[in-house]
């Protein structure tokens, strides 16, 4: 881990560009520097100017009395490179470069941006940027930073990493949460979001991480500062925008940054323990609740309690959509909620505990002790509007009903969290006594949900781990064939399987007519044939797939058409015969894949197989390793797991065993990293229940040396 304490905490500071000049970039870092009340020494470096600001310029670095331990590089790009190399000669650590114009500005830009990384590497200088709005650690009053500052920034303990600085702006104005760091990474040339989690996870004033991400360079080693920050008892909150094709686009031309798939990244940060969610109103909130909650939940079951029907149909609606759990009461929750509600209430999660709580906070104290007590619930939310709107009159009962969840909160053993339904401020009054309770205030009935789901997922995070070793011997042989990088045949593939423990079809290589009716009739019928060559992976396509051949007869003559068929469509590959395969009968088709997805790894993709999979495009993503309960939420993701669980009527299939395969098949992919670039099992049948699963078609591709 890389020390960055010379670019967030410095002793010294040069500003390379420093200007008297309203509205100048450099005018303005200077201003914001000295403004901010910082303690440390400051040099502004200008040609000709004597003073600036009341500070004595010096001509350039060289002409300095020490070297400054951090330089802020506040010129065009081209001159950004020449400054960081004298800075270097000085002795400087760090430095922050403002310009625009590197990779996000086309062929130039990109050449200046591989000279300037160049430069890091070999100096070991930590460069913040190109590209950014600078940085601010609010706890050491420190900014090198170019946008307005807010006059009086809240302190606590959210630490903000963005590549955007328009996200810094935004998340670091809010007002509704304290502050420790703001940082711009921008281009991130040297310094990237894992560096600054590494610095944040040591850092005493930081309790969480909010990170806006375009991209994500170094996936391993974020993976790992994410797991430091947890061990420091730190989550972290991330919005990864690019989900779409043109918003991919439109980060590739802000930051000059490769696209990566967003199911991908996702899955990366799902594994990693990263919270993620979907846009600013929801990361703001995340922030709000992990900054001022001080419980820790005793389970993933959220309780919500009301005073109106239509918005407790909403939370109904919101909490199925966005996957929040809202579990069912206990006949004791049940009983207790009876007797605190007036008569014509109906004891429910969530819960509407009618309009005369307003006037009667004990009908709400207790409910909410009730909800509390139940073993399902791990964290009760009040959802309750009270606008600013209103007067304050109109605001009395909202009061009361604030004022007995602080109450409450304060004897409670479990977290207990205040939210407005609607995106806006509530009334003074109604924030007033929560606030000097301490319990968190949200706002927006969609945000505030995302946010609890966030919190109580993150509790309830669990690292993946491996499921089953592959035998050395096994996989010292099958790594050598595999490292040729030369095509597998289907065959060749299923042995592959069949040594690693997945049952495949019985089948025989035939190179003849006469050889497929002895392999038919050794094998039983019905039979299937197809093209043997490694060269074809789809064989259907070219007509190389012949299904339900009862006798000789059907056989000889189907191996005729395959090898004809084969002969016009594909004249190039080089075709070993037929292959003779068990005809399995019965179950629900679905396919079992793995792939590369860089930066992040491997993924598993399970979904509905068969000729149809994409057509009817029902599939499910993970990244590898899964193990077996996310191999069973994979395939409950699907809309084939209707299938699987007998649907109108059929019998049910053994989804357990499909379940396993899903695992298994993980292993093998992880173990084979290194020279599997794909492996797919389409279809795999799945049995009866209790008959397991068979791969009908395999596919292996190599990675080419």
């Amino acid at each position: 881990m890389m020390s960055l304490s010379a670019l967030l905490s410095p002793s010294s500071i040069a500003i390379v560009g420093a200007s008297s000049r309203a509205g100048a970039l450099g005018q303005r870092v200077l201003a914001n520097l000295v403004r901010g009340g910082y303690q440390g020494h400051v040099y502004p470096i200008h040609p000709s100017e004597a003073q600036i600001g009341g500070l004595m310029c010096h001509a350039g670095l060289d002409a300095l009395p020490e070297a400054p331990e951090c330089v802020a590089v506040a010129l065009g790009a081209d001159k950004v490179l020449p400054i960081l190399e004298q800075a270097a000669e000085r002795g400087t650590k760090a430095a922050i470069v403002f310009a625009s114009g590197f990779s996000e500005a086309g062929e130039q830009g990109d050449r200046l941006q591989r000279s300037l990384a160049d430069f890091c590497r070999s100096s070991g200088m930590k460069v913040c940027g190109p590209n950014v709005l600078g940085v601010r650690n609010l706890h050491q009053r420190f900014a090198l930073y170019s946008a307005p500052l807010s006059a009086d920034p809240p302190l606590g303990g959210v630490s903000i990493a963005a590549h955007s600085g328009s996200a810094c702006i935004a998340l670091s104005g809010t007002g509704r949460f304290g502050l420790s760091h703001v940082v711009s990474m921008g281009n991130g040339v040297a310094l990237d979001v894992d560096d600054y989690l590494d610095y944040f996870a040591d850092d005493a004033n930081t309790r969480l991480a909010c990170l806006f991400l375009e991209t994500v360079r170094r996936p391993e080693q974020l993976a790992a500062a994410a797991a430091r920050m947890r061990a420091a008892g730190k989550p972290v909150v991330a919005l990864k925008v690019g989900r779409t094709t043109k918003g991919a686009a439109a980060s590739a031309a802000h930051t000059g940054s490769l696209a990566s798939s967003h199911a991908a990244a996702s899955e990366f940060f799902k594994h990693a323990g990263i919270v993620v969610v979907d846009d600013l109103d929801e990361l703001i909130e995340a922030c709000v609740l992990f900054n001022t909650i001080r419980k820790p939940p005793s389970g993933n079951g959220l309780a919500v309690i009301n005073i109106s029907g239509g918005e407790v149909a909403l939370t109904c609606d919101l909490g199925q959509e966005l996957g929040v759990h809202l579990p069912a009461l206990s006949a004791a929750t049940t009983d207790a909620l009876t007797a605190a509600l007036p008569n014509f209430a109906t004891p429910a999660n969530p819960l509407d505990a009618t309009s005369a709580a307003l006037s009667d906070t004990q009908i709400y104290e207790r409910s909410v002790c009730a909800l509390l007590d139940d073993p399902a619930v791990g964290l009760v939310a009040v959802s309750q509007d009270c606008p600013a709107g209103l007067s304050d009159e109109a605001a009395t009962g909202y009061r009361r009903i604030a004022h007995a969840t602080g109450m409450v909160d304060q004897t409670a053993k479990k977290p207990v969290v205040f939210y407005s339904n609607v995106a806006g401020p509530l009334h003074p009054v109604t924030i007033e006594p929560l606030r000097d309770t301490g319990v968190p205030v949200l706002q927006g009935a969609r945000a505030a949900l995302v946010a609890i789901r966030a919190y109580l997922d993150w509790h309830g995070w669990m690292p993946t781990r491996s499921t089953q070793a592959l035998d050395v011997a096994v996989h010292l042989a099958w790594h050598e064939r595999l490292a040729s990088g030369s095509d597998l045949s289907e065959n060749e593939a299923k042995r592959f399987l069949q040594d690693h423990g997945v049952r495949t079809t019985r089948e025989e290589p035939a190179a003849t007519a006469q050889a497929a009716v002895r392999a038919a009739e050794e094998i039983g019928f019905p039979v299937v044939l197809k093209v043997d060559s490694a060269d074809i992976a789809h064989k259907s396509d070219v007509g190389g797939v012949a299904l339900s051949l009862h006798n000789a007869a059907a056989v000889a003559q189907a191996f005729v058409q395959i090898l004809d068929n084969v002969g016009r469509h594909r004249p190039d590959a080089k075709v070993k015969g037929v292959v003779v395969q068990e005809m399995v009968s019965g179950g629900v088709e679905m396919i079992v894949g793995t792939a590369q997805h860089p930066p992040f790894g491997r993924g598993i993709v399970v979904g509905a197989g068969g000729v149809l999979v994409e057509l009817l495009n029902d599939s499910a993503f993970a990244l590898a390793p899964v193990n077996a309960t996310q191999s069973r939420q994979l395939v409950g993701r699907t809309r084939a797991c209707k299938l699987l669980d007998g649907y109108r009527g059929a019998a049910p299939a053994d989804r357990q065993a499909l379940e396993v395969l899903i695992a298994r098949v993980s292993e093998i992919a992880e173990a084979y990293s290194d020279v599997i670039e794909a492996l797919e099992l389409n279809p795999v049948a799945v049995l009866r229940q209790g008959q397991g699963v068979c791969a009908l078609d395999a596919l292996i591709v190599p990675r080419k040396p």
